[in-house]
This record gives structure tokens, sequence and C-alpha cells, in this order.
């Protein structure tokens, strides 16, 4: 349970509620497990959980419900995100009674679930047993839930919430049931944090950018590694970047989102070039300058979309240089002191791969 976070609205960039229900009775009946759906998310960084957890708000709100559907969203990295919260009535649940009567938590995770079929099913972790667990959890304690752990399937005619089904009736989502098991870290984990200042529960992110004084400590102890960082206590595109590099550099799960493990591992981990150990050997340029407009579609186009991607740079890797290519090829050349022309030529090429990131 230590590793699982919660992740508030104002932290994944929550729209705000057109109305909220207080018609609501949990302590009645409990909790009700839900999944995505029947085709997988294929999510594996925690920066897309965000987006996702976005995208079911943007869903919801362009249909029948007034704000996401779920008071929680449980994420396959042990995060567990604020949807409606605890006291609100869900609209998740299917029914009058299911929706009065049981919070709704749903598992980021989905899939087919008859043997053999083509769509497999996402991967349920334990950091998403752990999430859901602490879920159940927080709004039994928090939120008056009674002791009910059902699926959606219980309340309603559906074959929801899929695979998770199993944990659900066979006792696992109980709190203080999570079997043993240890998470792959470096030896610079999160029990051994040195000289580290605690790590505030706040996960630092892009998009949007986000202002909190944790974000200055960070940026001031990356200068202090020396990285080209500014320290402002605004986590942006630039935060972003360095983080990314940072964590590629010392074998963390590459996100771009400063958690507990990158947190600590900024303190803790030891002190390398990281300018020098990020430069690479640029691939041959093509010969083919990308510009817009018109679109430029070659395959070398996705090798570079690719590398800036890898960067830090927020780009489609599709192929095709556009509007959106352009806008990042302008930011890059003006940020390393290229010529200014949004056009990807031999030197901005070059620069994709050696230049250091700042």
């Amino acid at each position: 349970m230590a590793r699982s976070r919660l992740v508030r609205r104002s932290q994944w960039g929550a729209k705000d509620p057109t109305a909220v229900s207080h018609h609501f009775t949990p302590w009645r009946g409990g909790v009700a497990i839900h999944h995505t759906g029947g085709r997988p998310n294929f999510i594996s960084s925690h920066t897309e959980c965000y987006s996702h957890v976005r995208g079911i708000q943007n869903t919801h709100m362009g249909g029948e419900y007034d704000d996401i559907a779920y008071n929680f969203v449980a994420c396959r990295h042990g995060y567990l995100f604020e949807g409606r919260g605890t006291g609100i009535r869900t609209g998740a649940n299917g029914t009058d009674v299911g929706n009065r009567d049981f919070y709704a938590i749903l598992g980021l995770v989905g899939g087919r679930v008859v043997p053999g079929a083509p769509d497999p099913y996402d991967t349920i972790t334990h950091e998403l047993l752990d999430a859901l667990r602490f879920g159940v959890s927080f709004v039994r304690s928090t939120g008056s839930a009674g002791s009910e752990i059902v699926g959606h399937r219980n309340l309603y005619n559906t074959a929801c919430p899929g695979k998770l089904y199993t944990y659900v009736t066979n006792g696992s989502l109980e709190p203080g049931t999570a079997p043993d098991w240890t998470p792959t870290l470096p030896d610079y984990d999160e029990d051994d944090i040195g000289s580290a200042p605690d790590h505030v529960g706040v996960l630092l992110h892009y998009p949007p950018t986000m202002q909190h004084p944790s974000a200055t400590v960070w940026q001031r102890r990356m200068r202090e590694r020396g990285w080209s960082i500014s320290v402002d206590g605004y986590y942006g595109p630039q935060s972003r970047r360095v983080c990314i590099a940072f964590q590629q550099e010392k074998g963390l799960t590459v996100d771009g989102v400063v958690g507990p493990q990158t947190w600590y591992a900024t303190w803790n981990a030891p002190i390398t070039d990281s300018s020098a150990d990020y430069l690479d050997t640029a691939p041959d340029w093509p010969g083919t300058y990308f510009t817009y407009p018109p679109y430029t579609t070659h395959s070398s186009v996705r090798t570079w979309q690719q590398r800036m991607r890898d960067r830090g740079w927020s780009i489609a890797v599709d192929g095709v240089y556009g509007p959106g290519s352009k806008n990042v090829c302008l930011a890059f050349q003006r940020e390393k002191g290229l010529g200014v022309d949004g056009i990807v030529g031999p030197a901005t090429w070059q620069a994709a791969w050696t230049a250091p990131v700042t």
C-alpha cells in the first residue's frame, strides 16, 4: 500500500462538473469495481494515464454525464486518480440504487475476456490491484462506504469488470490482503532516502504546466546536479525534458513525471555528466528537407519525430511533417540557437541527437 498515491483532480487537469448530487448512501452498500470495456488500452507510461483519465472525463461530459462518472480511477502504476471523489453520487453503476448505494472505482484496464479472442486484455499489475485496495480503504475511511465489494455486473446486466471480476470474487481487493511481492526498484529506492526531503505526494507532470513549491525544490536540486533548468516553481516542457533525460540516465521508469522514485533519485543517485551521457551519434541526414506547408511525408520524418519525443517533446510520431512538427522544430531551433525557420535540415537533424537536453 505504501506505493499507492492519490492524484487529485487539480493534478490531472479535471474540468469542473456541471452539477453535483449528494443524494448518496454508500454505507448501505460499498464499492463497485469497473474496467474500461472490451478493448485494451495499451497504456505504458504513467503520463498516458493522465491523458486517459482526461479523455474519459471528456467523453462522459460530452454525453449524458455532469462529470467523469467514476468516483476514482486506479492505474497500472499504483496511483489512484480522484474522479467525483468521496460523498458524491456516482453515475457509473447503471441503476438508481447502484448509483445511490455504491462508489464506482474504475481499474484502467480492458480487453476481451473470451479465450482466444483477437484482442488481448491489458496486464493486471500488482500495482493496479494495490491501487484498487487503496481506493476501497480510502472510501471506507473518508467516504462512509459500506463493507461490500462487488463487480459492476452485480448491479447491472454487463460483463464489466472483465478480468478484474476474479479479484472481486476471490476477496483479494479487500484492504490488507495483498500478496507478498517486492516491486523492482533501483538501489536508491524510496526506503533509502538519504538527505532527500520527503516527497509530499504531489506528482510533477506536464501538460498542463504545473506550479507547486516542490517543483522549485526539485528544479534547484537538478541544477545542483549540473542540469540546465530554470528554477521558477513551474513544471513545464523544459522541466519535463530534463526529467525524461534524467530518468533515462538512471534507469528509472521514463514517463516525464516526478513521482517518489524520481524524486528520491534526484538526491540519492550518483551524479554523472548528464549532458555528455545523453549525447548520441546522429544517423546520416536523409537528404530531404522537412517543411510545412505543404506536408512532408517521409520515413525519416518518423525517425526525427521519435528522437524528439525521446528528448521529451510532445510530438506525434506518424511520419508526416505538419503544423505540430513544425511548431516543435521552431521551439527546438530557438532553444539551441539554430537558424529559426521551422525546417529540419542538416543542422537541425544533427542537433536532435547531439545537442544537450535543456
